[in-house]
This record gives C-alpha cells, sequence and structure tokens, in this order.
C-alpha cells in the first residue's frame, strides 16, 4: 500500500505529504497531494468505461470538476487525477448548497444522452451483497430488498448514479465529483436518494422542497408525472442501501432506516394483497 500510495503521489506533480482520505474504501484508494487528489481502482474495473467518464468531466467543466489529466496507471490500477475542491460542510444542513447542487443535476440530465451503463442499480445490489445475515436487523433490510421490483436503468439521460451532497466540492463554484457511476441511466435515480432521506424522515421537509422545487425550476426531465410516482420505488431502494451499508459500517443513524425497511415490506405486503 504504501508503494502505491508513493506511486500516485509522484503522478500529481506535488511535493507535499499524501494524505490518504476516505479511510478503509476496499479496493479504492484516495490520496490528497496538496491541492490535488489522485484516485487509484482495482485492477479489474472497466477502463475503458472509466475512460469515458473522465472525458465526460473533462468536456464538461461548467457542471462536472474536470481532471487534472488523462486516466493513468499505476502498475495494473488505472488512476484518476482530480484539483482539490472544498467538500460541503456537514455542520449546516440548512446552509449546503441545495439549489446548486440541484442546477447541476437538471444541466447534467439535459446533455446528450452518451457514455457507459449508469452503476445507481447495482449500488444496491452490491450493498446487500456485503450485508451480513446475521447482524441485528439484518433479517428487516433483505426482506425489504426482496420485495422491491426488479431494478432497471432505462436509457433515459445522462445521470450522474450516485449523487448526495458528499458529491459537490466547492472550487471557484460547485462541481459534482465522483464519476464512478456516471453514464447513461434513468435520472430518477440522481433524485431517489434524497427522497429516500426525506422519506425515512431524516432530511426535512424545506431541505427537500428546496432541492425538488430548483430542479423543475432548471428545467429537470427527471419527474414528467407526480414526483412519487416516478421516484417510490427508486427511493426504496435507497432506503435499503443506505440501511444495509449503515449496519455494515455503523456510519449513519440506523433505526430510522431499519424502521424504513418494515414500512416498505408492509406497503408491498398490503399491495399484494389488495
Amino acid at each position: 500500500m504504501d508503494d502505491l500510495i508513493a506511486a500516485m503521489a509522484s503522478l500529481t506533480g506535488s511535493s507535499a505529504d499524501p494524505e490518504v482520505l476516505g479511510g478503509d474504501r476496499g479496493d479504492v484508494v484516495v490520496v490528497r497531494v496538496g491541492d490535488v487528489v489522485a484516485k487509484a481502482y482495482p485492477a479489474d474495473t472497466d477502463v475503458e468505461a472509466l475512460r469515458q467518464r473522465v472525458e465526460i468531466a473533462a468536456a464538461h467543466p461548467d457542471l462536472l470538476l474536470p481532471p487534472s489529466m488523462p486516466l493513468q496507471f499505476v502498475d495494473d490500477r488505472p488512476v484518476t487525477v482530480w484539483p482539490y475542491g472544498t467538500p460541503v460542510s456537514q455542520s449546516d444542513p440548512d446552509g449546503a448548497p441545495w439549489e446548486e447542487s440541484a442546477q447541476l443535476l437538471a444541466k447534467l440530465h439535459a446533455l446528450p444522452v452518451q457514455g457507459p451503463t449508469a452503476g445507481a442499480p447495482e449500488r444496491v445490489v452490491r450493498a446487500i451483497r456485503a450485508l451480513p445475515p446475521e447482524l441485528p436487523h439484518a433479517d428487516v433490510v433483505l426482506a425489504a430488498f426482496e420485495v422491491l421490483p426488479p431494478l432497471g436503468v432505462s436509457a433515459k439521460a445522462l445521470i450522474h448514479g450516485d449523487w448526495h451532497l458528499g458529491q459537490l466540492v466547492h472550487r471557484g463554484a460547485w462541481r459534482l465529483i465522483d464519476v464512478d457511476d456516471l453514464g447513461v441511466g434513468d435520472p430518477v435515480w440522481d433524485l431517489a436518494r434524497p427522497a429516500a432521506l426525506f422519506a425515512a424522515g431524516i432530511l426535512p421537509d424545506d431541505l427537500w422542497a428546496r432541492f425538488l422545487n430548483t430542479y423543475r425550476e432548471t428545467g429537470g426531465v427527471a419527474l414528467p408525472t407526480s414526483e412519487w410516482e416516478a421516484l417510490n420505488i427508486p427511493a426504496q431502494a435507497y432506503v435499503v442501501q443506505m440501511a444495509a451499508r449503515a449496519l455494515v459500517t455503523g456510519l449513519q443513524a440506523v433505526e430510522p432506516l431499519v424502521e424504513a425497511c418494515r414500512r416498505i415490506v408492509a406497503a408491498h405486503e398490503l399491495h399484494d394483497r389488495g
């Protein structure tokens, strides 16, 4: 790992000491060196899809933080290199860039539909596969996943694929980051995580309204009908994903998400009986 970090740091051209960001993220390693961030991916990453995603970010610097250089390699691991941006503060939810993020997503969804397939639903499946069934409340989360219909990604727009406030940084202006799941899919998935937090009682009504109203006012295409007609299943899927990850990592409030999973199971059982 030390050799990998040193090689990643050398790509940045900075003489600052490298700092590993994000803690234990499995096979993904993120290193900040001064004003630059390098991200190393597993050797079995789809290199062509990642290259396309980096090129899309480079082509739209008004929406996505542009890369500092084309895709690089350290041994057999692909590495992306980016300028460092200031993340959203976790201490002031009211002051978070809800409107700015909604505008960025609406404009992203209006771009030409091209690129690899977005990774949104697959992230839900991966979270469930990583959930040890013996953990407390895991049975509730697994039951909620089982009642969900098949999670598809219809090719409607260019989407971020894993959007939340942690996918924004400020560098002159707010920009979207983390292109790992960027690609062609249904834009409703980019709204589904905040919708899930709202439905679980975690995101306050006024913040959800600020986000949703700005998205619509900017011309966002994800919600041609009433929002919950479009968002219901993707939001339920994200509740399940977040609950699974919260049980494994303990990094998010577990009880509201587990309770939301119970409501998902009850709602589907009621629908099946009706």
